[in-house]
C-alpha cells in the first residue's frame, strides 16, 4: 500500500470542485487534471464545492486510512469537517495560523485540530485571540 496521498483536481467543472491546501511534495499536470502529492502523516485542508453546498475538512494522510473521499487516491483520517460559513472561517483561520505561528497549520498534533473545530463552530466572527491561544501565540494576536 502506498503512503503518498494524491489529490486529483480536475481543471473543468464536474460533480464537485476541490481546492487542496497543504504541504505538497509534488505537483503534476496530466491532461486536464492537476495531481498534488502529500507525504504520510501530513495534514491537508480540503475545500469541496458541490452544486448545492460547500464543505471543508482537515484530513491526515495515515497508514491505516479511514474513509474514501472524492478526488483522493486513498482513504484518509478526517480530523474535522465544517460546512457553510465554517468554510470561510477555516480559510481565515489557516491563513492566520500560517502567518503568525510556528509550526504552521499543517504540522500540528491532532488535539490542535479538535480545538480549532470548536473555535470554528462558535457563532459570529472568528475570534483571533482565541485562535492565537490554541495555536500557542504568546501575545494572543
Amino acid at each position: 500500500m502506498t503512503t503518498v496521498l494524491e489529490a486529483a483536481i480536475p481543471d473543468r467543472a464536474s460533480f464537485c470542485t476541490l481546492y487542496a491546501d497543504g504541504p505538497h511534495m509534488r505537483k503534476i499536470r496530466e491532461g486536464e487534471t492537476t495531481i498534488l502529492s502529500y507525504p504520510r502523516d501530513s495534514v491537508v485542508f480540503l475545500y469541496y464545492t458541490y452544486p448545492t453546498y460547500r464543505e471543508a475538512m482537515a484530513v491526515r494522510n495515515t497508514r491505516d486510512g479511514g474513509i474514501s473521499l472524492p478526488c483522493l487516491s486513498k482513504k484518509v483520517s478526517v480530523l474535522f469537517r465544517v460546512r457553510a460559513s465554517g468554510v470561510d472561517k477555516l480559510k481565515r483561520a489557516v491563513g492566520f495560523v500560517n502567518a503568525n505561528c510556528k509550526p504552521d497549520a499543517y504540522s500540528r498534533e491532532d488535539g490542535f485540530y479538535v480545538r480549532l473545530a470548536y473555535v470554528l463552530e462558535r457563532r459570529g466572527k472568528l475570534c483571533r485571540t482565541t485562535l492565537g491561544k490554541i495555536a500557542g501565540v504568546s501575545n494572543g494576536v
